[in-house]
Formats: structure tokens, C-alpha cells, sequence
């Protein structure tokens, strides 16, 4: 099958970046299950970090040799792919893992990061949870953060928007990515200061019918949508953003969610705000991050 539209250029390639541990072998998975299915070439990213003070290691016994790490990893990483039918690239370095990951998407020109992260898990907050927070900050390349077995492709996207540039952003990049997949473009709202008000209910129908003016403005205004693609479901509730969101993926098995690193609304506020593990907690899916090119 031949790539989707975000293949076009230079940046063919998708980056997995793992840490060799059992967390990150549903990333692996997915990585190497994108690369067949759009015949892209994979690379693959190990990262060990930098520990402890130099000269202070614990005296191995005397029928053990030093660990050559580098070559145990991509010994390691080789068994993991077994003989996946892609072009594949394995790359071990030393150093701080989101620089690392930074760098070598760069240099390898790759037009999207794979990593993944365990739910509720110590070692995820302190290690990986902190990588995929940092990549979210800094990494102007599409992140997808996996949580699922790759089974199948995707076949339940959800768009979540708050009609921002960045929204808008995230949707042309999930058209470019699934660009036969049929997409639901998720919008929920509160009304600020509802209760305040003297006729509450004909305060929240006029509230709905300007998010569906923003939402139709919204959809007209994006272009990739101006073709002969499938115009997309619209959905637009009101109520928490996060909670919503949340359940419409629980109880409609969502499969994965983008989104947009930058917004307007609580949607961005509840979901990413300035932590990124908030996001991966609160979506029980995989989640496509895009940040806005024109973001700091």
C-alpha cells in the first residue's frame, strides 16, 4: 500500500524511539505496523542515558565482562523487529533521550516520532512519562504516544477542537496521515457563567448555536477538506472537554485521538496544559500530538 499524503518530500521516514523495556514494545509494534502498511522506511532509537559518577561502579565478579551496552541493545532491537519486511535503521546513542530523539528525527528526516508509555506506572513518570512530556514542548514533529496493542490500523479517529489555528492544524494533519479513514471532529464547551443568568437554557441553546457557526466556519476554512475527501462527523457537546472527550472514547472504542499542542479552550487546557502525563492518564487510546508550526 502506498504511503498516506504526509509521505510527500523528504520526511518518509517514522522514528520509534524505545527503552527496551516491556512498555515499549506496543510503540515497537505500532511503529513497525505503520512502516509495512504505508512501506516507509522505520528507524529505530535507543537511548541510554548517562548515570551515576564516572570511576564509582560496583566491582563486577570475576567471571563477568564489561557490558558493551551499545551492541546488547541493538542485539536487542534486532530480535524485537525479527525479520519485518521494511527498510529499517537501528541507532543506539548515549545522552538526555529527548534530545536524542530531537536530533536523529532531524537528521533522519522523519515526519513522525512513535513512543510509548505506561499507564500508572512509577518508572513511567520518572523516565518515559518525562520524555514524552518534553517531546510534546520542544518537537515540531508529529508525535503519536501508543497505549495499545497494534492489532489492526486505526479505524475510529477523533479530531479534538477548539477552532484554533492549532486545531485546525491537527485536522489537516490527521487527513494527511488517514486520508481515506473517516474522521469525527470532537468539539466540547461550558458555557461560562450559565447559572447566572436569568434564562439559563436559552442562554446554553444560543451558546450551541455559536459553536456550530465556529465549527462550520472552522470546517470551510480548512483546505484539505475542500477536495473530494469525506467531509468528517461533527460532534459538538456540552459539558467538561476532558471528561467528555474521555467517555466518548470509552464508550464509542476510539482507537486514537489528535490533537493539537496548542489551543484556546479547556479541551487543551484539561488534556495537555503543561504537563503532558495529564494527557496520557486521562486518554485510554493512542493520541497523535501536532504542534502548530508557527508554536514557540
Amino acid at each position: 500500500m502506498a504511503g498516506p499524503d504526509w509521505t510527500s518530500g523528504d520526511r518518509q521516514k517514522i522514528l520509534v524511539a524505545t527503552d527496551l523495556s516491556a512498555r515499549s514494545d506496543r510503540a515497537l509494534d505500532r511503529a513497525a505496523f505503520l512502516a509495512g502498511r504505508w512501506q516507509v522506511p522505520l528507524v529505530v532509537l535507543n537511548v541510554i542515558e548517562t548515570t551515576g559518577v564516572p570511576g564509582q561502579a560496583e566491582p563486577l565478579p570475576s567471571w563477568k565482562q564489561p557490558t558493551d551496552r551499545v551492541n546488547a541493545a541493538r542485539k536487542t532491537i534486532a530480535a524485537d523487529l525479527g525479520n519485518i519486511a521494511v527498510k529499517t535503521t537501528i541507532i543506539v546513542e548515549e545522552g538526555d533521550p529527548v534530545d536524542a530523539i530531537m536530533r536523529t528525527a532531524e537528521k533522519e528526516n522523519c515526519g513522525l516520532i512513535v513512543i510509548g508509555t505506561a499507564r500508572n506506572e512509577f518508572l513511567a513518570m520518572l523516565g518515559l512519562g518525562r520524555t514524552v512530556d518534553g517531546l510534546i514542548r520542544h518537537s515540531h514533529v508529529p508525535l503519536l504516544v501508543v497505549k495499545k496493542r497494534a492489532r489492526e490500523t486505526y479505524r475510529n479517529v477523533v479530531v479534538a477542537t477548539d477552532f484554533s489555528e492549532s486545531s485546525r492544524h491537527a485536522l489537516e494533519a490527521a487527513i494527511r496521515f488517514f486520508p481515506r479513514q473517516p474522521l469525527t471532529v470532537f468539539h466540547a464547551y461550558e458555557p461560562p457563567m450559565s447559572g447566572l443568568m436569568s434564562d439559563p437554557d436559552a442562554y446554553r441553546r444560543e451558546y450551541r448555536a455559536v459553536a456550530e457557526q465556529d465549527c462550520a466556519a472552522f470546517l470551510k476554512g480548512t483546505e484539505l477538506l475542500k477536495g473530494e475527501r469525506q467531509s468528517p462527523h461533527v460532534l459538538i457537546e456540552c459539558g467538561p472537554p476532558g471528561q467528555l472527550l474521555r467517555e466518548y472514547v470509552n464508550d464509542k472504542a476510539v482507537d486514537l485521538v489528535v490533537l493539537g499542542s496548542h489551543g484556546r479552550s479547556a479541551v487543551f487546557d484539561v488534556l495537555i496544559g503543561s504537563v503532558a502525563k495529564q494527557l496520557l492518564d486521562d486518554l485510554p487510546c493512542d493520541a497523535l500530538v501536532i504542534r502548530e508550526p508557527r508554536a514557540p
